[in-house]
């Protein structure tokens, strides 16, 4: 009923919206779907990757997408459908897996785009060339509605030279809309094959061209289900079932006891109607269950989104212009239930002693499933910017252009039923029934007592203001025989504050803020320089362009730094491009990573590398005051061909040097499976030690998130550290064919592939440089995407296949072979009258419901668990219809 209630509801929304937009008669007019970049120089657009005007990166590549391109990706948000390229890699900061790099950050749930998954936080995201407030941490695509973005240029390739920190992968910038006429209006609904998981969309936007200039407007509304993991079945601890480990725990309801007496540990099930006696026990017996039962594998998250442009010619010299958005996104994520290792003292009301046991407390596994809800996060990443701007054309073509933006980020994750450890061991130890917990599973612990062991708050507001100022020249400097010297160069200024606030304690213990900033002036150069063009192109010489940009950035708190960049295209004969580039980028880590949002410890659940059970150990959160730029020296040589008509070819080997890469571990929960790259560290500690460590920093005032193990053998410092650093290499291909006949339409084959050849990483700055190419959780060494489009007259297909190769999964012994994974997605549409303005869709994502490959892992909190939430889509088959309409 609730799916068909919001069928109605966007139905009845869109005919509204249709209808009160039917007067308007104008013609869209945008850029074509993947428009060369090459061809938007020729029109005098500035491409990402050069701040030249009208002249396209010299040595690099720029992958082009379209605003017909993101709608038929047949995904809801932006980021979601970048992740559909082959390059792009959903490593880290993303909405259903936080376990890598980064992803300790991610408490809101967003997501980022990671270019060859080098890094979540080492690309950079623009929006129309200009960085964008954000939460300190990482860039969400998705702020931007999908109505609302012309297109989205990405340049693969290191360009700190060009545009400062973070673009040490490579540079992804949202072009907004400025070239519509008239009025779009869409609504699309999609539910899964099983019916557990549902999306929806809708988002209208208008433009007007005049003389003198546009303006245009866009709005999107976004709902997407969670999806729980009782849903799949693949999401599992016993999974011996396929070939692999038992990771059941014993932390269930009803739990099990562990009597040590002289260092010999008995286990006793409690049995499923409760315990009341000792003679209901059986010794050498227990209650094994699934850990993280009830979690969510991907959040409810709702978005809304507006964004807008303005440009005006004030005069034949003088042009006014403005961006801005508007975007708050939604979340809740169930977790799973509240587990526990108790202790249990003799002098609990309830207190059943084993025969024959003579301490004074044991161990009890339990989990609270019948006694209390989840620990329901929820909260919302809200933020705005507005970015106006002036344009002066100078004499002899150069050209003046400044902007100031300014943009407020609030983000906030928020929980309630957090444990009260003392509260929790005073139930625990209480011989008054009305006051104490009953851990038997008989229910006859009070409501209030209840109330008082889960009444921890947790709340993690971020509050971040965002200024930027950049004034730059562009134009030509002198002519040569090869073409005309240009020359860009500007100065940018940043400054951003950041609240990080943090609650820990009891329903009232209020907010408190520790308040960071950060300035950075920036000034940069670049000049292209054209050797051989058309007015002197000889036999092997048709065109020979160099470029070369230098960039120096102050910070206020990180030092300074400067960056080199060269690039070089050559032309020998007509349909043959051999390019190159080489250059270093860096990254400053994020004033979290450096001041920490919250200090405090997580008990959480580490992959076991023996088999069986995860390990319970206990995770530091904070920052370090001590941390330094990333660095990283990146090359690449590639080649571009047209060999016949309508067939372009590419092919791109590049190679990314990055060091001292800030690595935190807090998230990584298959730490342990590589614990001998982090020998000599003292970031991991078992055994004996670490019940010290952990409970001085209690003692010490830090808080806990969860209960404290029993007993505490593992301890993990999570915070972020300059220790690594990683080598890769490989390859990006892209051939694009196009089929035009006379009585059977017009066909496309496109195929776009990543193979890396290497990935190597080492941990800390001792540790040996290792191999971690097609390892679980790491770099995979090949994604390919194909796909066949058609279309003929009204009606449209495209056919895509996702291919993501089979890898090693190394934690588990002996190694596991994990298969590849090749979903297969299907469009169809149906245009209606001459001009198209009404167009009807019908898509099936993951066409043959191909499930996820088989992954011998534990279940995580941060995703993954008998499948690899990285590589693959739990969702399975999606079936959506949708309607477009243009006036």
């Amino acid at each position: 009923m609730a799916t068909s209630r919001n069928f109605t509801i966007y139905g009845s929304s869109l005919a509204l919206a249709v209808a009160l937009l039917s007067p308007v008669q104008a013609a869209a007019q945008d850029a074509p779907a993947g428009t060369p970049a090459d061809q938007l120089a020729d029109e005098g657009i500035v491409v990402t990757g050069s701040r030249v005007r009208g002249e396209a990166p010299v040595g690099s590549t720029v992958t082009v997408l379209g605003t017909q391109d993101l709608a038929a990706s047949g995904r809801v948000t932006i980021d979601r459908a970048l992740k559909e390229l082959p390059l792009v890699f959903d490593l880290g900061v993303s909405e259903n897996s936080r376990g890598q790099s980064g992803g300790s950050g991610n408490i809101t749930y967003g997501n980022s785009i990671n270019l060859r998954g080098i890094g979540p936080n080492a690309t950079l995201i623009l929006i129309d060339g200009h960085r964008v407030t954000n939460n300190s941490r990482s860039t969400d695509p998705s702020v931007l509605p999908t109505l609302g973005v012309e297109r989205v240029e990405i340049v693969a390739d290191g360009a700190s030279a060009i545009y400062g920190s973070d673009a040490v992968a490579g540079v992804v910038n949202l072009i907004p809309r400025r070239s519509l006429d008239g009025v779009e209006a869409f609504a699309r609904a999609g539910i899964s094959g099983d019916g557990d998981y549902h999306e929806y969309s809708m988002g209208a936007a208008i433009g007007k061209k005049f003389e003198r200039g546009q303006v245009m407007i866009a709005y999107e509304h976004v709902e997407k289900s969670s999806l729980n993991g009782r849903d799949r079945s693949f999401f599992r601890s016993n999974q011996t079932s396929s070939g692999g480990n038992d990771y059941s725990v014993l932390r269930c309801a009803p739990g099990t006891i562990r009597a040590t007496q002289g260092g010999v540990t008995t286990n006793y099930a409690i049995p499923a109607g409760g315990l009341t006696s000792p003679g209901q026990l059986v010794a050498g017996t227990s209650n094994r269950c699934d850990d993280l039962q009830g979690q969510d594998l991907a959040p409810r998250q709702k978005y809304d989104s507006v964004n807008g442009t303005f440009t005006y010619d004030l005069t034949d010299w003088l042009t006014v212009f403005a961006d801005g958005f508007y975007s708050k996104r939604v979340f809740e994520r169930q977790p799973a239930a509240i587990n526990a290792s108790l202790t249990v003292p003799q002098t609990n009301a309830f207190f059943v002693r084993p025969a024959g046991f003579t301490g004074t407390s044991y161990a009890l596994d339990y989990n609270f499933i019948r006694d209390v809800a989840p620990n329901t996060s929820r909260g919302y990443g809200e933020s705005w910017q507005i970015t106006p701007g002036v344009r002066i054309k100078l004499p002899h073509d150069w050209q003046f252009e400044a902007l100031i933006g300014k943009g407020k980020t609030s983000d906030n994750s928020s929980s309630f039923l957090g444990i009260n450890n003392a509260a929790l061991n005073a139930a625990l130890a209480s011989s008054n029934p009305a006051t104490a917990l009953d851990p038997y599973g008989l229910g006859r612990t009070q409501a209030s007592v209840i109330a008082g062991i889960f009444n921890q708050i947790s709340i993690n507001p971020t509050i971040g203001h965002f200024t930027g100022y950049e004034a730059r020249v562009n134009g030509a400097l002198f002519d040569l025989p090869g073409g005309t010297v240009k020359l860009a160069a500007g100065y940018e200024g940043q400054e951003f504050t950041v609240d990080l606030g943090i609650a820990r304690g009891g329903p009232t213990t209020p907010v408190t803020y520790t308040y960071r900033s950060r300035r950075v002036d920036s000034g940069y150069a670049e000049v292209l320089i054209p050797i051989f063009g058309p007015e002197n192109a000889t036999t092997g010489f048709q065109k020979l362009e160099l470029n070369a940009a230098v960039r120096y950035d102050r910070y206020s708190d990180v030092g300074s730094t400067t960056n080199p960049k060269f690039g070089v295209s050559w032309v020998p004969f007509d349909g043959v491009k051999l390019r190159g580039s080489y250059g270093t980028s860096f990254r400053a880590p994020t004033l979290p990573q450096i001041y920490g949002n919250s200090n405090q410890l997580f008990v959480q659940s580490y992959q076991n590398p023996a088999g069986g059970a995860p390990i319970v150990g206990v995770a530091q959160s904070g920052g370090n005051l001590n941390l330094s730029p990333e660095t990283a020296t990146t090359w690449s040589v590639g080649i571009d061909l047209e060999p016949v008509r309508n067939l372009k070819l590419s092919a791109t080997y590049f190679s990314v040097d990055y060091k001292n890469q800030v690595i935190a571990l807090l998230s990584d929960l298959a730490v342990l499976t590589r614990l001998s790259q982090y020998a000599g560290t003292g970031l991991i500690v078992q055994g004996a030690g670490a019940a010290p460590i952990v409970n001085g920093l209690v003692a010490g005032g830090m808080a806990v998130s969860g209960a404290l193990p029993n007993p505490i053998t593992l301890f993990v410092d999570g915070r972020s550290q300059n220790l690594g650093r990683s080598i890769t290499r490989g390859i990006d291909f892209t051939a694009n064919y196009t089929i035009p006949t006379d009585s059977a339409g017009t066909f496309n084959l496109n195929v776009s592939g990543t193979y890396l050849t290497d990935y190597k990483t080492s941990q800390t700055p001792t540790a040996p440089i290792i191999s971690q190419l097609n390892q679980i959780f790491q770099p995979l060494r090949f994604k390919m995407r194909a796909a066949l489009n058609w279309e003929m007259g009204p009606v449209s297909a495209s056919l895509r296949a996702t291919h993501i190769n089979g890898y090693k999964n190394i934690g588990v012994t002996p190694n596991q072979s994990v298969a590849s994974y090749t979903p297969v997605d299907l469009n169809l549409a149906w245009a209606i009258g001459e001009d198209k303005r009404l167009t009807f869709g019908l898509e099936a994502r993951n066409l043959f419901d191909t499930k996820p490959p088989y992954v011998n892992i534990a279940p995580s909190s941060n995703g993954s668990g008998g499948y690899d939430a990285t590589t693959t889509d739990p969702i399975g088959r999606l079936i959506a219809a949708s309607v477009r309409v243009k006036y």
